[in-house]
């Protein structure tokens, strides 16, 4: 795993960097890390092969919100991990989509099962799903599907991130896609759309919007369970 620990307090910096060297010992997992003291030296790195960024918040200069934020419009995928003294500065993490919180008075203790959900998120990330197309099958990663739009001739157009369009014709239905992808992070806004949860910017007025700009429907008579399966499911990445 390749990670960067941004604090100010190189103590408290090289202490973090060995409960996270010994929780990746135990896994078997190989560590690549760099510290850094300075936001600037951070944001003036080539950091396209981290993985996972450890930042903490109160720092001078620049605080490690506004790193996050260019972080995550250089590096799409990075994980932002928050260590922070400050809870107040929880809700402002949404803003850059951040993965977790830890705690600096606490982070002994939570540093495991932060690592346990970095796992499971970058297996997440290698997921695919086989699509049966009109004279081939081919594999998408999860990651990359958009939203899937359904049609009334047993045909299911697949909307990729990676490429705007054409899109991929793909057979079957859109029922047949969403049981497949069951508790795979997506949801049925309507009877015409399968959406990836990982893409909705906004959910209000019985509308999403997406992070390409996209609107779609909400289904009005099931607004309020797809409301609740957003919520439930972004909280369960915090």
């Amino acid at each position: 795993m390749k990670i960067i620990i941004l604090d100010d307090d190189a103590v408290f910096a090289g202490e973090l960097y060995d409960q996270i060297s010994t929780g990746c010992a135990r896994r078997d997992w190989p560590l690549s890390c760099r510290i850094f003291s300075s936001p600037q030296m951070v944001l003036n790195e080539d950091l396209s092969d981290v993985q996972v960024a450890f930042l903490d918040i109160d720092m001078p200069e620049i605080n490690g919100i506004e790193v996050a934020c260019q972080l995550r419009q250089r590096y799409p995928d990075i994980i932002l991990v928050f260590v922070t003294a400050y809870i107040q500065y929880a809700p402002t993490g949404y803003k850059v989509n951040a993965f977790r919180y830890i705690m600096k008075n606490q982070y002994v203790k939570e540093i495991d099962a932060c690592l346990d959900a970095i796992q499971d998120k970058l297996f997440e990330d290698t997921e695919t799903l086989l699509v049966e197309l009109k004279d081939s099958t081919t594999e998408i990663a999860l990651k990359d599907i958009l939203y899937f739009e359904g049609t009334s001739y047993r045909r299911v157009l697949l909307h990729r991130v990676s490429s705007p369009g054409p899109h991929l014709e793909c057979l079957g239905k859109l029922g047949d896609y969403e049981k497949k992808l069951q508790d795979k992070g997506f949801v049925r806004l309507h009877k015409s759309f399968l959406v990836n949860m990982c893409y909705i910017s906004r959910l209000a007025n019985y509308q999403v919007k997406l992070r390409n700009g996209e609107v779609l429907k909400v289904s009005e008579s099931s607004y309020r369970d797809i409301c609740s399966q957003y919520l439930m499911w972004k909280g369960s990445r915090l």
